[in-house]
């Protein structure tokens, strides 16, 4: 259980590293809880490509992960299980930083982990680079309006999830 905990954090470390080297996006406002979430356009696993407007209207969870973090393996049924219960009244969609991954490991990922709503690659970690995104797993949670109601750093479990989704469908 401690070499676990150690490489847990060995891992967090080089994600805090690796992450924090990524220049932040000329004209970009920090994505802080109560600002309006960063507009993005990415390609998707799927081939479509999504962009955040889309989404306007519904509640949005925004996870960014990346194949080789421990930490994201970890949330990642939670997300799975999620999905498959408020699929109906909030969008989920997983942002891989492929900027640091391989696509093949992303497969991979997904098809291991059962992610059935869209994982959308972030070629360029620029996605990554408006969301500030230090350490990974990160997960944004927006509202209706395309406001940043909460943020969750790190892994999260199926409780902490819960909770912050409820909110979120109450605002």
């Amino acid at each position: 259980m401690k070499r676990k905990g150690m490489l847990l954090l060995v891992v967090a470390l080089v994600s805090l590293v690796l992450y924090s080297k990524l220049p932040a996006r000329p004209g970009t406002a920090a994505a802080k809880i109560g600002a309006q979430a960063p507009a993005f356009t990415l390609s998707a696993l799927d081939g479509q490509t999504y962009t955040s407007e889309q989404f306007r209207g519904k509640p949005l969870i925004i996870n960014f992960w990346a194949s080789w973090c421990e930490p994201c393996k970890a949330e990642a049924p939670a997300l799975a299980r999620l999905y498959e219960r408020y699929k109906d009244r909030v969008e989920f969609v997983a942002v891989n930083i492929t900027a640091k991954d391989r696509i093949e490991s992303v497969r991979a990922f997904v098809s291991e982990h059962g992610l059935s709503f869209p994982v959308l690659l972030d070629e360029r970690a620029e996605t990554a680079q408006a969301y500030r995104i230090v350490p990974i797993p990160t997960t944004y949670l927006v509202d209706r309006s395309g406001m940043i109601a909460d943020k969750i750093t790190g892994a999260a479990d199926d409780a902490t999830f819960e909770k912050k989704i409820t909110a979120l469908l109450q605002r």
